[in-house]
């Protein structure tokens, strides 16, 4: 009952590819005055859901903060049921807004070295380049 929204994904799969190319159609156009990284936001996330144990998460469907099914169903309010331990949590509330935990782990991904998720360079790499 609680599956992705397929359309959802593959609208941002699409433009996750569309957006690729025009990046690199861009660099051959402006040739070595451009420099990027690009992160794939999208695949990192659903690494995530998929392997939540291997980034500390236990829960990857429930909001942190909300009401109704999966705390889903109303908005993060005074009245809200909170989660006992946000670390755990991957999204804090029906808008898929991440728990801090959950930012800071797509960040680490964005800063590793070896990060399969950022092309043609690193974050750092660009940086330091």
């Amino acid at each position: 009952m609680h599956e992705c929204d397929e359309e959802a994904n593959t609208w941002g799969s699409l433009y996750n590819e569309a957006l690729v190319k025009m990046l690199q159609q861009l660099k051959e156009e402006l040739g070595s005055s451009m420099t990027y990284s690009y992160f794939d936001n999208f695949n990192s996330l659903h690494d995530i859901v998929t392997n939540p144990a291997r980034y500390g998460f236990a829960d990857v469907k429930s909001a942190c903060c909300g009401r109704g099914e999966l705390n889903a169903q109303l908005p993060c309010s005074l009245v809200s049921n909170l989660c006992s331990d946000r670390t755990k949590y991957l999204f804090w509330d029906l808008y898929g807004h991440p728990t801090e935990a959950a930012a800071r782990t797509i960040v680490d991904l964005m800063l590793s070295d070896d990060s399969q998720y950022s092309s043609p360079l690193t974050l750092t790499q660009l940086v330091s380049s």
